[in-house]
């Protein structure tokens, strides 16, 4: 009895964050392309700052372009995304 309550007091809750956490995959997905391809213009940049003599410049770029990569801020949205996922699906299987 008091599991059937607890499942139809959680079902929203559940389908609520499944539904955040699909639109933040697409959200990241599309994000992340579009970020790989300002990547390749702040790596440009950076080598053009190279060759020219401001390396402080070029070592800013290239920050940039390592956060910006998808090694950088997007592997860290995926990771943090995946441990959500397995949360809500721990919880689904407590519940069900």
């Amino acid at each position: 009895m008091i599991k059937m309550a607890l499942r139809i007091l959680m079902m929203p809750v559940l389908f609520l964050i499944r539904l955040i956490l699909g639109s933040l995959a697409f959200i990241t997905t599309i994000s992340s392309a579009v970020i790989g391809l300002s990547t390749s213009v702040f790596i440009i940049l950076a080598m053009v700052e190279f060759f020219i003599g401001y390396w402080q410049n070029g070592l800013a770029l290239m920050t940039l372009a390592i956060l910006a990569s998808p090694i950088g801020l997007p592997a860290i949205a995926n990771f943090l995304l995946k441990r959500v996922d397995r949360a809500c699906t721990f919880v689904e299987g407590f519940v069900y």
